[in-house]
């Protein structure tokens, strides 16, 4: 063991440092759900840490690449169900190469503040930085290229763990900063020499600021409840999952999938859990013919929710409005019909649309080929009033990643939150887990219930801190009713956790140029 520990310290093999890097991204894909295994976050930023340790800029690119594209092919597996290989590894590939400029920015800063005079406050800043890049990088992958792809950020990972309660109080950005940062002071005190004849006393001395500092991140969670916000109401509502193959390449008779989601609501009207409902969802894609422009489905919600409902049905539908296409939630209401919709404000790239549509076209044409029309971004809020009891937020699927979509919808007063997807693309792969467990953390950070309706599953209620309520097997046409509690006041995250990752990228750009600076320095006083 003790060959191997000293291996890992001083390694100067380029191919052993790429293994350390794969075994870590690897270990990292492994903590998120599924299969949960939470050790994998801390080991893989530990082995990936270590890998770019006192590397320079582009040896470290090479290995972030390595185990970037390792963690992202895992956790990303799920992508093969619906496109095939090539757009998994398209992905996975332009991750990880971001995840590697991270990586060798990282062994950069590092390197110049390894330079800086000891003190005790250098390992700490050192930690600091690190966490700052890696929640920068973050930043930068959640926002480009095409909008971004804000999946598999680190503070996702922990939603089965008690860390994930630092989320109502420094938002899942700020969580991603404190794990990294916890990570590296154990790696920076790893790498030290150990000092001639250190005996076990002299060791765990070196080793208790690093414990208390673990004791406290871990601990605090462990034994402090998270603070309850006043309760403004309650709303009742049921949430269909009507087991359709709602897919973008299904083919299906025309209004079937419409259909099969009726069908279960009225067992549940049959059933009497619907007295004195509120509120209906339905999953997104939930109508496949559009009720706005259509007379058959138009009368078959209008009868349904007048006649037998006697409520407002929240439910996902394609329709066309002038040249534009959009994927949208309508609210339709008894005797009123539609009252309000919201149209997707973040259209999946090559899923909804094609940027660049006749570069890609030449590029791939059979692929690119499949999606036929491109579904344009909506510009209205996504929040309804139902009816005088409340205001609900809606997140169309993919939608429930991006952070400034759910910051909006309690900026504009929504008390509880309806996430609608369709899953049906992606089988019964971990799509539908992880995305269940983004809603999870979404219910931490804004403090608020989320409804989180699938066409297939996973489909989920979770409370305010987290705790599941009720959730649904998979692929079972089934339902959920519940009286969700209905919360206006903000938790920290919500007031304070915009600015974390901006903050970290602009430390991150200080922190390279600053880094450039001491590179170009030290060369010519090495030349002189």
């Amino acid at each position: 063991m003790g060959k191997l520990l000293n291996w890992m310290r001083h390694s100067g093999s380029l191919w052993g440092r790429a293994l350390l890097g794969v075994l870590g991204g690897l270990l990292l894909a492994l903590s998120f759900p599924a299969p949960n295994f939470a050790p994998g976050t801390f080991l893989g930023l530990f082995l990936t840490l270590l890998a770019i340790h006192n590397l320079g800029f582009f040896k470290a690119l090479w290995i972030g690449l390595l185990a970037g594209f390792s963690f992202f092919a895992t956790v990303l597996i799920w992508l093969t169900t619906y496109l095939g290989p090539v757009p998994w590894a398209v992905l996975a590939i332009a991750e990880g190469l971001i995840f590697g400029f991270g990586m060798a920015i990282t062994a950069l800063v590092w390197r110049w503040l390894s330079s800086l005079k000891a003190a005790w406050w250098k390992n700490p800043v050192i930690a600091l930085s690190i966490g700052a890049i890696y929640t920068g990088r973050e930043f930068f992958a959640g926002h480009y290229p095409f909008g971004g792809f804000p999946w598999a950020r680190i503070g996702l990972s922990q939603v089965e763990n008690p860390l994930a309660k630092w989320v109502w109080a420094i938002d899942i950005s700020g969580l991603t900063w404190l794990i990294v940062a916890i990570v590296s002071v154990v790696t920076i005190r790893f790498l030290e020499p150990l000092p001639a004849g250190s005996g076990v006393l002299n060791l765990f001395k070196r080793w208790v600021p690093n414990l208390v500092i673990w004791i406290l991140v871990i601990g605090i969670p462990l034994t402090v409840a998270l603070p309850q916000a006043e309760k403004t109401g309650n709303l009742k509502v049921a949430a269909v999952q009507g087991n359709a193959n709602a897919g973008l390449f299904a083919r299906n008779p025309p209004g079937s999938i419409l259909d099969k989601h009726l069908k279960v609501a009225k067992e549940i009207i049959q059933s009497g859990k619907a007295k004195n409902l509120d509120l209906m969802v339905f999953p997104e894609n939930a109508a496949d013919l559009d009720p706005v422009t259509m007379v058959e489905p138009n009368l078959k919600i209008t009868e349904f929710v007048n006649e037998d409902l006697k409520a407002p049905l929240l439910f996902g539908n394609k329709t066309f409005r002038g040249a534009d296409f959009y994927n949208e939630v309508d609210l339709w209401e008894p005797q009123r019909g539609l009252t309000d919709y919201y149209d997707k404000k973040r259209p999946v790239p090559f899923g909804e649309y094609v940027p660049n549509r006749s570069f890609f076209m030449a590029l791939a044409p059979d692929m690119i080929g499949l999606i036929g029309w491109d579904m344009s971004s909506g510009t209205r809020d996504g929040v309804f009033d139902i009816g005088s009891k409340a205001r609900v937020g809606s997140l169309i699927c993919f939608e429930v990643t991006f952070d400034d979509l759910t910051y909006d919808l309690v900026d504009k007063g929504a008390a509880a939150i309806m996430v609608q997807t369709n899953s049906s693309d992606f089988g019964k792969s971990e799509q539908g887990v992880q995305l269940a467990a983004i809603s999870r953390m979404r219910a931490i950070q804004t403090g608020r219930t989320v409804v989180s309706i699938s066409t297939v599953g996973v489909s989920g209620i979770y409370a305010p801190d987290g705790t599941i309520i009720s959730e649904l097997p998979t692929f079972k046409p089934d339902y959920m009713v519940a009286n969700i509690e209905l919360r206006k006041d903000l938790t920290p995250a919500m007031v304070f956790g915009r600015y974390i990752e901006p903050i970290a990228f602009g430390l991150t750009l200080l922190l390279l140029i600053s880094s450039i600076v001491w590179k170009i320095l030290t060369r010519r006083k090495k030349r002189a």
